[in-house]
């Protein structure tokens, strides 16, 4: 029996292409507004997209708008107007505070129900350090070193509550069992973390932590849920995604750009129209181009080879409803998708059982003197 496969959304701006925003469906200025975030976050659950990529990183939405929204926010924002699709900001581990960053996706976890995933961007250049008044990393081999203590350390906070550590007994008052309590005590190779985190474990356990394919050295695999893989083609697609499995990653996602013929023109004049605005250059993404029927058997052949697509649509506007629509309704006919419940985790979408915690594994015990009352202070 086929395994179902899952499609997501990059929700980046208005769309893959860099004229995208002249095709939207609402003023630039309109861009950030929180009802036009809120309909279109609530329309593409709707369509029935497993998960939706938030991005974060320098530049603004659209010309004419000088703000952006940081991607964790606006996933707790998508958390509390939606209710199935997964949810997956990118946030940077260059100049993450590892201690913040474990306590920012628990909160989104706990307050999407189970729903948050996590794109850990490796990446740093002048202008995002200079952002930061930090140096450049000196090495890509520091670079990973980092990256790979931040999600160490970041995963090791969520574990520092035991699922039952929490009590909050008011007849007894006990707030937190601190046998179940721990310090994170990590010490890296750049920083160190005392721990323990701010809030009880999330839901998931441990969101589902996600990285592109270019970040997956030895080094960073093994912490790594799900990689994000690209390629020219469907063959190279497949040889990325090999790679990654090779390298241990449970599942592997291809990012594939779309463009879809709608009723008012074909797929190759929109392409014309919005590049006499701006050239849409060829990149490392398989790009795919035509009608619903043309696209759905390109995606067919690219989830031959991975576990879901993220769907990179030209024109959010307009290729987020078609790829939902007749597209998937073609390719559903060869390919069994997955559409996320509700009251479903973004782990048991995407297959990925709930991990275990570390210290209750090890049997650690927290080292504080007894119990924290209601009242604040070590009892």
């Amino acid at each position: 029996m086929a395994i179902p496969r899952l499609i997501g959304i990059d929700l980046s701006g208005e769309g893959a292409h860099p004229a995208a925003w002249r095709a939207a469906r609402h003023e630039p200025a309109a861009a950030l507004a929180p009802a036009r975030l809120r309909a279109r976050l609530q329309a593409v659950e709707r369509a029935g997209y497993a998960f939706a990529v938030l991005p974060d990183g320098p530049g603004d939405p659209a010309p004419g708008v000088q703000a952006r929204l940081d991607a964790i926010e606006l996933a707790a924002f998508a958390g509390a107007v939606t209710s199935r699709i997964g949810l997956v900001p990118v946030a940077g581990i260059r100049h993450a505070e590892p201690f913040h960053l474990a306590n920012q996706l628990s909160s989104l976890d706990l307050g999407s129900h189970g729903r948050a995933g996590w794109i850990a961007r490796v990446v740093d250049d002048d202008a995002l350090s200079g952002a930061y008044g930090r140096a450049r990393a000196t090495s890509d081999d520091a670079l990973v070193g980092e990256a790979a203590d931040v999600i160490r350390a970041v995963r090791l906070l969520w574990d520092t509550w035991e699922d039952d550590a929490l009590v909050a007994d008011i007849a007894q008052q006990r707030f937190v069992d601190v046998d179940r309590w721990h310090h994170a005590d990590f010490v890296g190779e750049t920083f160190s973390v005392r721990g323990p985190g701010l809030l009880p474990r999330p839901p998931q356990g441990q969101l589902v932590v996600w990285a592109d394919e270019h970040a997956l050295s030895p080094r960073l695999a093994p912490l790594v849920d799900v990689a994000v893989v690209h390629g020219v083609d469907a063959d190279a697609i497949a040889r990325a995604a090999d790679a990654a499995r090779d390298r241990g990653i449970p599942r592997v996602v291809a990012a594939v750009e779309v463009l879809v013929d709608t009723r008012l023109a074909s797929a190759a004049a929109r392409l014309h129209a919005l590049d006499a605005r701006a050239v849409w250059r060829a990149g490392r993404d398989a790009r795919l181009l035509g009608t619903p029927s043309e696209v759905a058997s390109g995606l067919a052949d690219v989830l031959r080879h991975v576990d879901g697509v993220l769907a990179r649509p030209a024109v959010i506007d307009e290729d987020a409803a078609a790829i939902a629509g007749e597209v998937r309704e073609i390719l559903s006919e060869t390919v069994p998708l997955r559409i996320p419940l509700s009251g479903e985790t973004l782990r048991e979408a995407l297959g990925l059982e709930r991990p275990a915690n570390a210290f209750a594994v090890r049997g650690d015990a927290h080292p504080a003197p007894a119990v924290l009352s209601t009242a604040g202070s070590p009892a």
